[in-house]
């Protein structure tokens, strides 16, 4: 197969008002790709809005484009192939949104959807868990104790909140930096009423956010989420080995997980050796399909659970793959209002009872829907 064109696209909100916290990305807009192969065959990619600011990936994909891709001959193991060469961080980075669309173009070439592509068996069907609950400190409890009510009744594994933000409602790479303190009394206060509020049998789990910031106050907060049952705390402390350490210190023992920055197998590697997390949160827009795949076959399915935050590329792409798998994992829902979703056209993707069935449509079965651009800034380019 050789590669034909590449087109660019960047799109943004004209006006973003922010009411709540958000994703960085719903203000400042994501881009994304699309491979056209001789045959006129469509693939589309998402890399992680979280890499560079989109003027620079825009710059970075442009570069690898022509030097990767442009009228080479490559078959479907081509980016796993390069991936494994290069020693170039910001290559391997946004290589996983080229894999998402050559396998789009495989699977099109095949007239079947990429899931099948990876796997001739596919599942049935997919179950999620919904991960919301992002508000201002100041602003209602009541807020995430509905999102949790609803998800409980629309049949979702569970519901994952945020602890509230402070207003200053920094991005998230400043987030990740210098993570804000935690209010520990409103969160225990909060927890005991979620809990009582969906009973004791649906799965509640809370990310907060490397906000953790010493040995007591962290015991303290695991020692009652262990009261209230969860199922994992995600992200507790910055994500790095020496951060993690602290859990060497902690006897309330619950489960961990993280994982989702992830973006290669040595990272993998060190943090599986180390036995921090019972589960991994790996994305497609940062590992490839082969690469999650291995990680599977290293630790199992059970402690797989799919991030699945960004927009409906990525989310169709983590969705096929999910599909594709021998055994079911759980995968992330994000159930807050996304900005773009409009833009896309999705074929026969319906969730129900908290999961989504197998559908035989054709690639990822997107689109774009040129119909919705009037409130968006869009840029597109083709090389």
């Amino acid at each position: 197969m050789q590669i034909k064109n590449i087109k660019i696209y960047f799109i943004r909100k004209k006006k973003y008002e922010l009411s709540y916290p958000r994703p960085t990305f719903h203000k400042e807009g994501f881009v994304f790709i699309k491979l056209i192969s001789e045959e006129n065959l469509e693939g589309f990619g998402e890399p992680s809005p979280y890499i560079t600011s989109p003027k620079k990936l825009i710059s970075i994909i442009k570069k690898i484009y022509l030097k990767y891709f442009q009228k080479k001959k490559l078959n479907i193991s081509y980016v796993e192939k390069l991936k494994k060469k290069s020693k170039n961080n910001l290559l391997n980075l946004i290589l996983p949104a080229f894999d998402q669309a050559i396998y789009e173009i495989y699977s099109k070439k095949k007239k079947v959807n990429v899931s099948k592509i990876l796997n001739k068996k596919t599942l049935l069907s997919v179950n999620f868990y919904a991960s919301g609950g992002m508000f201002f400190e100041g602003q209602s409890f009541e807020k995430i104790l509905n999102e949790a009510i609803n998800s409980k009744k629309e049949g979702y594994f569970g519901y994952k909140y945020r602890p509230l933000m402070p207003k200053s409602n920094l991005n998230h790479q400043q987030r990740m930096k210098n993570p804000p303190p935690l209010n520990i009394k409103a969160i225990e206060k909060f927890s005991s009423k979620l809990r009582s509020k969906v009973g004791p049998k649906f799965k509640l789990m809370v990310d907060l956010g490397c906000r953790c910031q010493n040995i007591k106050q962290t015991s303290y907060l695991f020692e009652m989420f262990k009261e209230h049952d969860y199922y994992f705390v995600e992200e507790p402390f910055k994500r790095n080995l020496d951060s993690y350490k602290m859990l060497n210190k902690i006897k309330t023992k619950i489960n961990i997980a993280g994982g989702e920055n992830i973006n290669n197998i040595q990272q993998f590697n060190n943090w599986n050796k180390k036995g921090y997390f019972n589960f991994f949160q790996p994305d497609t827009n940062l590992m490839l399909f082969n690469e999650i795949n291995f990680m599977i076959g290293k630790i199992g399915h059970k402690k797989i659970i799919l991030h699945n935050w960004c927009n409906k590329i990525n989310f169709l792409s983590n969705i096929n793959f999910a599909f594709s798998l021998k055994k079911k994992i759980l995968v992330e829902k994000n159930i807050i209002h996304n900005p773009y979703d409009n833009f896309f056209e999705i074929e026969k993707q319906n969730i129900k009872n908290g999961k989504i069935d197998f559908k035989n449509t054709i690639g990822y079965g997107l689109s774009i829907n040129y119909s919705k651009k009037n409130s968006l800034e869009i840029y597109e380019t083709k090389l």
